[in-house]
C-alpha cells in the first residue's frame, strides 16, 4: 500500500487539497514504520520467544491470591490502553474511507448541478483516479485498499498495545519480587532465608533479562516510531494552523484527533520505559530496607552483593541515543508547542 501510494505521489503528484497530501504522506510513512515495527520482533524472535514464554509461565504458575490480584490489576491497564488505543486508531480511520465514498463526497461538493459521482480513493485526491475507469475496477479497488488500511491501522497500532500490555506485566512481576522477600523475614531458619534470597536472585536476574530483551528488540522501533511521531505532529499541526481560518471543522476535528493519538503513542513508550527503569531501580531499595538485624549473619553478608546487583540502572531507549521517559516526554511536548507557537505567529503576520 505504502509503495503504492509512493508511486502515485511520484508519477501523478498532488493535484488535489493539502489535507489530502498530508493523508497520503501520514498513511504511507506509518505503512513503512509498521513494515518494521512487525519485521524487527522477527528478527528478535529468540529474545521474544523468551518474553512470551515468561509471561505465560507466571499466569499459569502463581496461585497466590494477593499475587494474582497485583497481576491482575497491571493487565487491566494493559487491557485499558488497548481499548482506547485502538478506538482512537479507527476513530481516525474510518473517516478516510466514509468520507471518500463517491455519493458522500457528491454531497460536499461545491457544484450541486453537477450530478456525476465523484470518483475518488480512501488515500489520495479525486485526480488520481482515472477518468475511463470500470465501475467495477473502481469498486474492487476502492474495497482492496480500504481493507489495506484497516491491516495496515490494526498492526501499526497493534504492535504498540502488544509491547505495552507485556511490558507492564513486567512491571508488575517486579512488583511481586519486591513483596517475596516477606517469605525471607517470616522464617527464622538460615537455611530457609539462604535459600529464599537466592530465588529471589534468580528471579531479579531473569526479570532484568526481559527488561534488556525488550530494549534489545525495540529500541529501533521506538526510534522509528519518534521520527514517524515528530514528522507527523509537524505536519498536521502546519495544516491544523493553514485550516484554522477556514473553520472548517471536519479537517480540524481530524487533525487534532491524529495529533492526540501520536502523542499518546509517545507516552506509551515513555511510559513504559519509566516504569522498567523505576521497577528496576527500585529493586536496591526493597533490599536495603529489608529487616536484615533479625537475620542471621551469615545472611546479611549476603545482602551487601544483592545490593550491588540491584544497583543495576536500567533505561529504556530510542536507538541507543534518547531514553524514554516521562521527563524527556515533557521535553518533546515542549518542544513541539514552541515551535507551533514560532509557527503561528508566522501565521498571523503573512495575513
Amino acid at each position: 500500500m505504502s509503495i503504492s501510494l509512493t508511486k502515485q505521489l511520484i508519477t501523478k503528484g498532488n493535484c488535489g487539497t493539502v489535507t489530502e497530501l498530508v493523508d497520503v504522506i501520514s498513511v504511507t510513512s506509518c505503512g513503512f514504520v509498521t513494515v518494521i515495527k512487525v519485521i524487527i520482533p522477527r528478527v528478535y524472535h529468540a529474545e521474544m520467544n523468551v518474553i512470551v514464554n515468561s509471561v505465560i509461565n507466571d499466569w499459569n504458575t502463581v496461585n497466590n491470591k494477593r499475587y494474582r490480584l497485583i497481576m491482575l490489576k497491571y493487565a487491566y491497564i494493559g487491557r485499558v490502553v488497548f481499548i482506547v488505543q485502538m478506538i482512537g486508531a479507527y476513530a481516525a480511520e474510518f473517516p478516510l474511507i466514509i468520507y471518500k465514498l463517491p455519493f458522500i463526497m457528491s454531497l460536499w461538493s461545491n457544484d450541486q448541478n453537477d450530478s456525476a459521482p465523484i470518483y475518488t480513493f480512501p488515500i489520495g485526491p479525486s485526480c488520481w483516479v482515472s477518468s475511463d475507469i470500470s465501475m467495477i475496477y473502481y469498486i474492487l479497488y476502492y474495497i482492496c485498499l480500504s481493507i489495506q488500511l484497516t491491516i495496515a491501522c490494526t498492526a501499526y497500532f497493534g504492535v504498540d498495545t502488544y509491547f505495552f500490555g507485556i511490558a507492564i506485566h513486567v512491571c508488575g512481576q517486579f512488583t511481586l519480587l519486591s513483596h517475596s522477600l516477606d517469605h525471607v523475614y517470616s522464617n527464622g531458619d538460615v537455611v530457609i532465608q539462604k535459600y529464599e534470597f537466592s530465588l529471589f536472585i534468580k528471579r531479579h536476574k531473569h526479570l532484568l533479562l526481559l527488561a534488556n530483551n525488550f530494549e534489545k528488540t525495540y529500541n529501533l522501533i521506538i526510534l522509528s516510531q519518534v521520527a514517524i511521531d515528530t514528522l507527523l505532529i509537524c505536519i498536521s499541526g502546519i495544516v491544523l494552523l493553514m485550516t484554522m481560518h477556514t473553520r472548517d471543522l471536519v479537517v480540524i476535528i481530524g487533525l487534532i484527533i491524529r495529533i492526540n493519538i501520536v502523542y499518546v503513542q509517545l507516552f506509551i513508550y515513555c511510559y513504559v520505559g519509566e516504569q522498567l527503569h523505576t521497577q528496576a531501580e527500585k529493586m536496591g531499595s526493597t533490599v536495603y530496607n529489608c529487616l536484615w538485624y533479625n537475620m542471621s549473619p551469615k545472611v546479611t553478608k549476603d545482602i551487601a552483593f544483592m545490593i550491588m546487583r540491584t544497583n543495576y540502572s536500567f533505561n529504556l531507549t530510542a536507538g541507543k541515543m534518547y531514553s524514554m521517559n516521562i521527563e524527556n516526554y515533557k521535553n518533546i511536548v515542549k518542544t513541539m508547542a514552541s515551535f507551533f507557537s514560532v509557527l503561528r505567529l508566522m501565521f498571523i503576520e503573512n495575513e
